[in-house]
């Protein structure tokens, strides 16, 4: 469900545009699909968006969500029924004012994830959903601090897998930069605490995003294994692509991404050119940095 060209529309889009979609993606071969940005799961035709989905024999069917109707079990299991396989909960903090404040002010939102959590975690344990739980965390002034404390938090719920992402100063972010940007170096003390959980918890799964090698403090073996960029070369036939809501034509997001970023002078000496992150162009004008 892009956001490239509907990050103005206010409105649900058409099921027919959205089965359009889904069928020009498997005519490209592609066997995985994500529904994300805002909250698929409260459009009125998710439950046939997915079984939909599951017809075109599509492998893996997964939804970013933020665990806002998934705390009922009834509304979980058809989505399974109708053929989800994977799911991805946002949770960025256990403090409850964070949380709050970081999804717009909506109340009890924690309690709220916390019980998704625990009933896609049941369902997961029972065999009737394919894959494990995956939580996302997005890396920011308000909770970078305490993104230990979130995954120790979660691993105690039996959630074993963590995606965390660092801040892109984009969409609304870019009336708040003061309350949630921070640089990579603000962020190095605990990174390396949050990495070194992989390594004395060995079931815990943690792999981050938007954090170049050269800014990472990790030697080259460590970053190819925790980093996204690893993960993606891995799954097969994934789509990086998305399609444009009104032409309905493919737009390339590595594309995409490329012209929002930007190298530093030293990047151009660095073997990683061409597979690194590179910088967001919002972070080099907003800390003047060159």
């Amino acid at each position: 469900m892009s956001w490239i060209t509907r990050n103005k529309v206010l409105w649900f889009e058409k099921l027919v545009n959205l089965k359009k979609e889904i069928k020009i993606l498997k005519e490209k071969w592609y066997n995985s699909i994500w529904f994300l940005w805002w909250e698929p799961t409260i459009h009125p035709n998710f439950l046939e968006l997915v079984s939909f989905t599951n017809k075109q024999w599509f492998q893996n069917i997964e939804v970013i969500t933020n665990g806002s109707t998934f705390d009922d079990k009834t509304f979980l299991i058809n989505s399974i029924k109708n053929g989800l396989t994977r799911i991805s909960v946002s949770l960025h903090s256990i403090n409850n004012k964070q949380e709050e404040e970081l999804v717009w002010g909506v109340k009890n939102v924690l309690e709220q994830k916390i019980k998704s959590i625990k009933n896609i975690l049941y369902l997961f344990n029972k065999w009737v959903l394919k894959k494990e739980l995956s939580v996302n965390i997005v890396i920011n002034k308000l909770n970078y601090r305490n993104i230990k404390k979130t995954i120790i938090f979660l691993y105690k719920l039996w959630v074993k897998s963590f995606r965390i992402n660092f801040i892109q100063l984009e969409w609304y972010s870019i009336f708040n930069y003061e309350k949630l940007a921070l640089t990579y170096e603000d962020f190095k003390k605990y990174f390396k605490e949050i990495i070194d959980l992989h390594k004395n918890f060995y079931d815990i799964k943690i792999n981050f995003e938007a954090i170049p090698w050269c800014y990472s403090w990790l030697n080259y073996k460590d970053f190819l294994e925790y980093s996204e960029q690893d993960i993606d070369k891995q799954k097969d036939k994934i789509s990086r692509d998305d399609i444009d809501l009104v032409s309905r034509n493919i737009i390339n997001q590595l594309y995409w991404r490329r012209q929002k970023k930007v190298y530093l002078e030293k990047c151009k000496y660095c073997f990683l050119k061409w597979d690194c992150e590179w910088i967001w162009k919002r972070y080099v004008d907003y800390y003047k940095f060159n």
